[in-house]
C-alpha cells in the first residue's frame, strides 16, 4: 500500500472545521454565480456589439491583471491576513453586478469584467475557482484544515462548488425560458446580475464569521520571501501550471462562444451543457481522492491530465452538438476531478507562512500564460479555424502532464514526508490512514 503525504495523520483530539467549512461555502456561492456568469456573460457582450476577437482581448487583458495582482496577494496575505482580500474580491463582485445591472455603457460594462475576472466564459471549468485571490483563499483553507484533514476539506471544496455551479449553470436559461413564457419584465440577464449582487452580499457576512489562525511569524522580516526549497518547488509549478493554463486556455475562454459558432446554440441550450458537466465534476472529485489515496496524488494528477487532453481534441472532432457536449462533460470532469488533489497535495509542499507568497508567484505564471491563448483562438475562430485551437490545447496539456510527473514524484516519497518543511507534523502520527477517500 503506497502512503502519502495526504495518508498520514496524528489527530489527538477532532479540529473545529467549521470555520473552514464557512470558506467553503463562500467558494460555493461564488461558482453558483460565476457559473451562469460565464454563459451569460459572453454572449451578452456578443449581443452588445462585440467581436470574437475583442472577446479574446478582453479576456487576456482580464488574465493580466489577475496575474498582476496574484504576486502581491499572495505576499501580503501571508503578512497581513488572508481574509481582507477575501473580503475585497467580494466586494468587487457586489460592484460587479451592480455596473451590469444598472448600466449598458459598453466601455463601463468592459473595463469591470476586465479588473474583476467575473464572467469570462470559463468553459464550465470549476465554476468560482480562478481569481487573483486563490492564494489567499487556498492558505486560508489550508490553515484553517489540519493537514490529517485537509485532502477531506479541500475534496468537499471541489464537491460543493461544483454542484453549485451546476445549480448556476442551469439557471443562465431562465432568461430565456421566462421569455417563451412571454413573462417580458422578469427575462432580462439584468435579473440574473442583480443576483449576483444578492450574492455577494450574503458572501461578506459570512466571511465577517470567519476567525482567521494565528500564524507563525517570520523571525527575520528581512529575509527572503520563499526558503530555497519553496523556490525550487514554486519553479516546478510555475512550468507545468503555465503549460497546462496555456493549453487550456485556448479552449476554455472562448468556449461558449465555440458552441455558439460551430452549432448554433444560445444560452439556453449551453446552460444544461455546464450543469452536467459540473454535477459529474462533482461525482469525480470523490473518485479522485480515492485513487489519490490508492496510487498517490501525483500520478492521479497525471493521468487525469492525459485523459482530459484526449476529450478535448474528441470533442473539437464532434459531428454534432450532442456528441460535443458528452465529450465536454467527460473533459471537464477529467480536468477538474483532481484539482482539490492537487491544491491540498500543493499545500503541503510549504510551510504555512510561505503558502500564500508560493502561490501567488505560481498564480501570476499561470495566468500570464493562460493570458496568451484567447487572443489566438478568437483570431482562428473569426477565420473559421474552429479545431485547431483545441488540437493546440491538448498538446501543452499532454506536455504539462509529463512534466509534473518527472518533477513532482520525487515530493511524495516517504523520505521527503520525513525532511520536508512539515516534517515536524508527521513525526507523532500513531498510524496511517488507508484509502480514506476523503
Amino acid at each position: 500500500m503506497n502512503k502519502t503525504a495526504a495518508d498520514i495523520s496524528s489527530p489527538h483530539h477532532e479540529p473545529n472545521l467549521s470555520p473552514a467549512f464557512r470558506i467553503v461555502s463562500v467558494r460555493g456561492i461564488r461558482s453558483f454565480s460565476q457559473a451562469f456568469l460565464n454563459v451569460v456573460t459572453p454572449l451578452y457582450l456578443l449581443s452588445r456589439g462585440v467581436s470574437s476577437t475583442e472577446l479574446g482581448v478582453f479576456f487576456t487583458l482580464s488574465f493580466l491583471i489577475g496575474a498582476l495582482m496574484s504576486i502581491p496577494v499572495g505576499v501580503f496575505a501571508d503578512r497581513w491576513g488572508r481574509k481582507p482580500f477575501l473580503v475585497a474580491f467580494t466586494v468587487l463582485m457586489l460592484a460587479w453586478g451592480a455596473i451590469f445591472t444598472f448600466t449598458t455603457y459598453l466601455p463601463l460594462l468592459v473595463a469591470i469584467s476586465i479588473i474583476s475576472g467575473i464572467g469570462r466564459g470559463g468553459g464550465g471549468m470549476g465554476g468560482g475557482q480562478a481569481g487573483p485571490f486563490a492564494p489567499a483563499e487556498a492558505a486560508l483553507l489550508a490553515d484553517l484544515a489540519p493537514e490529517p484533514y485537509r485532502r477531506k476539506v479541500f475534496s468537499w471544496n471541489g464537491v460543493i462548488s461544483s454542484l453549485l455551479a451546476a445549480a448556476g449553470a442551469a439557471l443562465a436559461g431562465l432568461p430565456v425560458l421566462l421569455k417563451s413564457r412571454h413573462l417580458f419584465l422578469l427575462s432580462s440577464n439584468e435579473g440574473l446580475f442583480a443576483l449576483t449582487m444578492i450574492l455577494a452580499g450574503v458572501s461578506l457576512l459570512i466571511l465577517i464569521s470567519v476567525h482567521e489562525p494565528p500564524r507563525k511569524p517570520r523571525e527575520d522580516k528581512h529575509q527572503r520571501l520563499l526558503s530555497k526549497h519553496s523556490t525550487k518547488i514554486v519553479i516546478y509549478q510555475s512550468l507545468v501550471g503555465g503549460l497546462n493554463s496555456f493549453g487550456i486556455s485556448f479552449v476554455n475562454s472562448l468556449f461558449v462562444v465555440w458552441l455558439h459558432l460551430r452549432f448554433g446554440v444560445g444560452q439556453a441550450s449551453i446552460g444544461p451543457v455546464f450543469t452536467a458537466s459540473y454535477l459529474l465534476s462533482a461525482g469525480s472529485v470523490w473518485i479522485a481522492s480515492v485513487m489519490a489515496g490508492r496510487v498517490g496524488s501525483v500520478r492521479t494528477i497525471v493521468v487525469t491530465r492525459f485523459v482530459a487532453a484526449g476529450l478535448m481534441v474528441a470533442t473539437a472532432l464532434s459531428p454534432a452538438f450532442w456528441v460535443a457536449i458528452v465529450f465536454q462533460i467527460l473533459r471537464t470532469a477529467a480536468t477538474m476531478m483532481a484539482t482539490p488533489v492537487r491544491q491540498s497535495f500543493t499545500m503541503t509542499l510549504y510551510p504555512s507562512e510561505e503558502r500564500a507568497s508560493a502561490s501567488g508567484f505560481t498564480g501570476v505564471i499561470r495566468r500570464l500564460t493562460g493570458a496568451a491563448s484567447p487572443p489566438i483562438t478568437g483570431e482562428l475562430f473569426d477565420a473559421g479555424q474552429l479545431e485547431f485551437p483545441f488540437f493546440l490545447g491538448a498538446a501543452f496539456q499532454i506536455l504539462s502532464a509529463l512534466l509534473y510527473g518527472r518533477f513532482f514524484s520525487q515530493f511524495e516519497s516517504g523520505d521527503y514526508l520525513a525532511h520536508g518543511p512539515n516534517a515536524e507534523k508527521f513525526e507523532s502520527a500513531p498510524y496511517l490512514i488507508e484509502d480514506d477517500p476523503l
